[in-house]
């Protein structure tokens, strides 16, 4: 039984490293590894010791052949004792080098380096320490060192991972929104749980293995490999835990790809090149035609003004300066189109969050002028990003929130912009009060042509659009909704700081 939870552990893992191919991710299969080398050395141990339990030996070998088979092995115990003891001292170290790949501590990003080789000497001294002949070296003739040596590993392991857990948690309570908080939970409880598996047997030492001062060990009352850590069901309830916590864990990291950018190069403007007739055509055409729906509106307010009895002159001067605004808009994006095909890329300059914020409800209000937009801006980070482009994006998201509201007859139509700063990810959020988007249109509304609304005037082409500007700024746009209840959309943007200097 728990050679298959180990086995598990590994293997997804391993899946989760193939998927992100990234840091976080190897360091996760690093513990699983390790886990997986201590617990084989113990089994195989106490396959060849034996005196276990019966209950203990269907969890430790789940079928009698398995134990006899491995009680056969000619594995010399010094190679089966330092196999124990490498699992172990790594362990702790892939957890805490985890730990500080996930945390956003500024202060020590800043000094990520320094900390990752400083967390490298202790395992190696205790590797150096454990290795056999160093060990029979250094404690021959000398016994009074066994518990000081003994006390002192088990300290700096638990020292290190309870480092790891703590800015593992504080990740998880300074995470705000829902999404990435529920994400976060689960990475938290499966580390929590493999470290609990580890910790059932990492506070034995595996000298004793080496099968040598064992009246020593007897005398100083420290329990052996083959004692029980916990009754049968015990172990079933916390291999079934591990099992669950860390497939769960592990499918959200998949889901919570992180993306890395090079720290040496953040001042520089980052091009990326993308398809200029599709994305430049659609920006064009889609913020032109936001732009003659505002003018078609203006024109009405000019009629009306014009047929009253007298014309109501200020109404028309207000338009005529509405109207020459639009005009001069259009012909900014004509500017862009062309300077969009002639470079074939976009460029990605560090933006100050609240500028794009303000960028993004001064187009909204050029189309709905009036109409309120809530903001909640939560940080003041720098972005990179292309300021017209993505400031239509979100312009487009917040004019779809508040149209739908008005379509579900809110008597108060509600648009929330919300901007945190989330980990790996700065999110901008768009947040309506209107009916929601129901299951099966949500895989659909992405897809260019697609709409819901009027096509005398809506083209189905905004979230086609919005989609491909987020991930030209190599993001990514997230939609949560339920039908009757409104729908948030998230632009996610990975993480730009200049401050980091490595």
């Amino acid at each position: 039984m728990l050679i298959l939870v180990l086995i598990l552990c590994l293997a997804t893992s391993l899946y989760v490293a193939l998927r992100r191919k990234d840091s976080l991710s190897l360091y996760l299969l690093g513990m699983s590894v390790c886990n997986l080398v201590m617990f084989a050395g113990i089994i195989v141990y106490i396959a060849a010791i034996g005196g276990t339990a019966a209950q203990q030996r269907e969890f430790l070998f789940l079928v009698p052949k398995l134990q006899v088979w491995l009680h056969a092995l000619p594995i010399p115990m010094d190679r089966l004792g330092y196999v124990v003891a490498v699992g172990r001292s790594l362990f702790p170290l892939f957890a805490l080098q985890a730990a500080l790949e996930a945390t956003m501590i500024p202060a020590l990003r800043r000094r990520m380096k320094s900390l990752r080789l400083a967390a490298c000497v202790v395992p190696a001294l205790s590797l150096v320490y454990y290795y056999p002949a160093v060990f029979r070296t250094v404690v021959s003739g000398r016994f009074w060192l066994l518990p000081l040596t003994i006390h002192v590993s088990l300290a700096w392991i638990i020292l290190y991972l309870a480092a790891a857990g703590l800015l593992f948690f504080q990740e998880y309570h300074a995470t705000t929104m829902p999404v990435f908080k529920r994400n976060t939970r689960y990475v938290l409880l499966s580390f929590a749980s493999i470290s609990t598996l580890y910790l059932l047997y990492a506070s034995k030492d595996p000298a004793q293995i080496y099968n040598m001062f064992i009246s020593e060990y007897i005398r100083l009352g420290i329990s052996s490999y083959i004692s029980g850590a916990l009754p049968a069901l015990g172990w079933i309830i916390l291999g079934l835990c591990t099992v669950f916590f860390v497939v769960l864990g592990s499918y959200n990291l998949v889901r919570y790809t992180q993306l890395t950018y090079d720290d040496t190069r953040q001042d520089m403007i980052l091009k990326r090149k993308f398809d200029a007739a599709g994305t430049g055509v659609s920006v064009f055409v889609h913020g032109v035609k936001n732009q003659l729906l505002s003018s078609r509106v203006l024109h009405k307010k000019l009629s009306r003004a014009l047929a009253g009895d007298p014309p109501d002159m200020a109404q028309v001067r207000a338009c005529a300066v509405q109207l020459n605004e639009l005009n001069e808009g259009m012909l900014r994006r004509m500017d862009e189109l062309y300077r969009t095909v002639k470079n074939n890329s976009i460029a990605l300059t560090a933006v100050p969050v609240e500028g794009l914020v303000e960028a993004a409800v001064e187009r909204f209000h050029g189309k709905y002028p009036g109409q309120p937009v809530r903001l909640d801006v939560g940080t003041d980070r720098l972005v990179l990003a292309d300021l017209s482009h993505l400031s239509e994006a979100v312009c487009n998201l917040l004019c779809n929130g508040y149209e739908a509201a008005v379509q579900a007859g809110r008597e108060e139509p509600q648009v929330v912009l919300r901007v945190r700063a989330e980990r790996m990810w700065t999110v901008l959020e768009v947040e309506d009060n209107g009916p929601g988007i129901p299951p099966e249109r949500q895989g659909k509304i992405f897809e260019p042509f697609v709409t819901s609304k009027n096509t005398n005037y809506n083209w189905g082409m905004g979230l086609y659009y919005v989609r491909k500007i987020v991930r030209s700024h190599l993001g990514r746009l997230r939609l949560e909704s339920r039908d009757g209840e409104g729908a948030r959309f998230q632009i996610m943007l990975p993480l730009y700081d200049p401050r980091q200097k490595e």
